[in-house]
């Protein structure tokens, strides 16, 4: 996505009609907004996700009352009166790239004073014209779709928000809060409490019994599922035991490496990861085409998951029926078929019963009163009528029903039959992708384990193959571990299949079963896919992380490795020996870059190419940092970059350095006289680096 223009009209210190061109170029992405506090610099900032969002746009559930009370605040008013403006509006320009495809997007949200409440419009424009391939209904959906809101607001970097992050320490909350959204994982999650309520309301017998045994069944689940987890914790303490035992056995081997430097406990200074850094430093040129092959193999790994998600969606809706045109034919002629066999199995019954009805009237002793020869005139008679109604029947005995389905059911499928659209060369493409980026990654994965070994790297490669070897012994110690891991998986799987029992076997009818069993496999498959899809997004997020802390904080080697637990998603940072260092040892710069980064590896890590929004960015860093966040995070953060600022944030001198790469800036001035912001086409400084604006 790419903002192209914000217009605000009467909106907070915004006197009429106010455009902000943010139109970028690869090569100069960062607009600059500058403005002293009060200019409106944040109410800028924060009516871009107003104007997206509207109502939904707070952290918080809020009323409609607590809405227009904030809109009420925002409404702007004349200096000296009571009087505010009758209307007033945020409008939104913005370009959307999908699939190859540039659509042009307006989004115009405004706001009437009716009588002393206001009442809000929204229109969405798509190429300059009315969106009507959506319900007008739909509209706010729409763009929620379009732009995610939990995925947006990683975009919009708040540095009072990030201190706070960093005085509360609370960076492990931010990622838990956006990681569901970020995922999509509240829609599966509704989606998984959607079906148990089916479940439960197509159940038989006594539903609160019913329900006592699902709930049962669930804590005991939870209870195997936690001492799951207090295994595998007990697992890797072994493991990490082991290893230093196996560090300090390998004392004569590991000293010869690291020209005998030891610890005060003894331990060796180098370890398993120091020694393959050094191999790397000694190989030269392979260590570096190594890591450039490892950096591909992310980024094509990244890529790979995101076309099999593509193709699953592809194929999960109608585009399989599409690829067996002779089947779903037959399939039609079929239904077609039984269709008839129906209606004339309705005549025939029809007829049935009209016989019925005159052989009845013709048995009447009252009709033949008088009449000579009766019994031989009425035989006659019922004969020819009968002949007559048989000759009207054209079912046959050997016509036979297959599906059984009523003429309604009938007409629905058929007309789902019949608008089958057959397009895959969407299929076709990503397809062609996944397989040369599946072959990519074969040869990658074979030239990193084929790498050669030269005369002086082969020694150290023996001596790593020995630390390894050895280090894979201690795995022995944990066997114990693994066998009752394997025990309780073992019985989680039994109590997975009492609760699927539990539920097909209480259902009202058969077809309902089939349902039951049908939303119990789901289930489990929603299961398996949130915690697969966690993991890896979570390892991606680590990869990420490290990059972008590595690329602010200004101190080299300081943090060389990142884990993040799966389950509390606290953070752990690494030095180069691989100790955990404890973030409370960061000075308040660097936590304050920590917290930024935590920020901006969310945001990577949705995948989402969405302009970053900065407010008052460096209120807080200290002049290191600062330097870092003007060189290496502004001009590289995204495609589009929008700065608010304050003059003593961005001084003379950073308004420099970020001239290369500004499309153009902003300087907000308040009028206090006339109680409304001006707005100045560039900032406070030239490019001579004279004061053109005194705010």
């Amino acid at each position: 996505m790419h903002l192209t223009k914000v217009t605000l009209k009467n909106y907070g210190v915004y006197r009429d009609k106010v455009e902000f061109d943010l139109t970028t170029t690869p090569d100069k992405p960062v607009i600059l907004i500058g403005g002293t506090n009060g200019a409106g610099k944040t109410t800028l900032f924060e009516s871009i996700l107003v104007g997206f969002y509207g109502q939904s746009y707070f952290d918080k559930k809020t009323t409609r009352k607590e809405y227009e009370k904030f809109l009420g605040n925002k409404v702007h008013r004349y200096l000296g009166t009571t009087a505010a403006a009758d209307s007033t509006s945020i409008v939104i320009d913005f370009k959307f790239y999908h699939n190859g495809i540039v659509d042009d997007y307006t989004v115009d949200r405004t706001w009437y004073n009716d009588d002393g409440r206001l009442t809000e419009q929204l229109k969405i424009k798509k190429n300059n014209k009315r969106l009507d391939s959506v319900e007008e209904s739909q509209w706010q959906s729409f763009i929620e779709e379009l732009i995610p809101k939990g995925i947006a607001k990683l975009f919009f970097f708040d540095g009072e928000k990030i201190v706070k992050m960093t005085e509360d320490d609370n960076e492990e909350i931010e990622i838990k809060s956006s990681f569901d959204s970020l995922l999509g994982l509240d829609i599966v999650e509704q989606l998984h409490s959607d079906l148990r309520t089916h479940i439960m309301r197509n159940m038989k017998g006594n539903s609160n019994s019913i329900n006592a045994q699902y709930d049962s069944l669930i804590q005991e689940k939870q209870e195997i599922v936690d001492e799951l987890n207090d295994l595998k914790d007990s697992e890797g303490k072994v493991m990490r035991k082991g290893l230093d035992t196996l560090l300090r056995e390998e004392k004569t081997t590991l000293g010869e490496i690291a020209d005998g430097k030891f610890d005060d406990s003894g331990k060796p200074i180098l370890g398993i990861n120091e020694i393959e850094a050094k191999i790397s430093k000694i190989g030269g040129g392979f260590a570096s085409k190594r890591e450039d092959l490892r950096v591909e193999q992310t980024s094509l790994q990244t890529t790979k998951t995101y076309l099999t998600n593509e193709l699953k969606s592809l194929l999960s809706g109608e585009m399989p029926f599409c690829l067996i045109p002779k089947q779903i034919k037959s399939l039609e002629t079929q239904i077609k078929k039984d269709s008839e066999i129906t209606k004339k199995q309705f005549e025939k019954e029809i007829l049935d019963e009209k016989l019925n009805q005159i052989l009845a009237v013709l048995d009447q002793k009252t009709l033949w009163k008088g009449v000579a020869d009766e019994s031989k005139i009425k035989d006659s008679l019922n004969s020819k009528i009968i002949k007559v109604f048989d000759s009207k029947k054209s079912l046959t005995k050997d016509m036979k029903n297959l599906f059984n389905f009523s003429l309604f059911e009938s007409t629905n499928i058929l007309n789902l039959l019949e608008n089958l659209t057959l397009d895959i060369s969407k299929l076709d493409k990503d397809s062609k992708q996944f397989d040369a980026i599946s072959d990519k990654l074969n040869q990658i994965e074979t030239a990193l384990s084929n790498a050669p070994n030269d005369d002086e790297i082969a020694p150290l490669m023996s001596k790593l193959k020995i630390l390894n070897e050895n280090q894979a012994d201690s795995k022995t110690k944990i066997s114990s571990i693994e066998k009752k891991i394997t025990t309780q998986n073992t019985y989680l799987k039994m109590i997975n299949s009492k609760i699927r029992n539990i539920v097909a076997d209480q259902y009202k009818d058969k077809n309902a079963g089939i349902q039951a069993q049908l939303a119990t496999k789901v289930q489990k498959v929603l299961d398996e896919y949130i915690l697969k899809l966690k993991e890896k997004k979570l390892q991606l997020l680590e990869v990420y992380l490290l990059e972008e802390l590595q690329r602010l904080l200004h101190k080299e080697n300081l943090i060389t490795k990142i884990t993040i637990d799966k389950e509390s998603f606290e953070i752990t940072l690494y030095d180069k020996d691989e100790n955990a260092i404890p973030k409370d040892l960061l000075s308040k710069g660097e936590q304050q870059m920590f917290a930024t980064g935590v920020l901006l590896a969310l945001a990577k890590t949705s995948g989402k190419p969405l302009p970053f929004m900065i407010d008052t960015p460096l209120a807080r860093l200290d002049v290191s940092h600062r330097d870092n966040m003007i060189e290496k995070f502004f001009p590289y953060a995204s495609h589009q970059v929008v700065i608010f600022s304050t003059d003593s944030e961005i001084s003379q001198d950073y308004y420099q350095q970020l001239l290369p790469y500004l499309s153009r800036s902003y300087a907000m001035e308040y009028l206090p006289g006339k109680g409304k912001t001006r707005q100045h086409l560039g900032y406070f400084w030239n490019e001579k680096g004279e004061r053109i604006i005194a705010v």
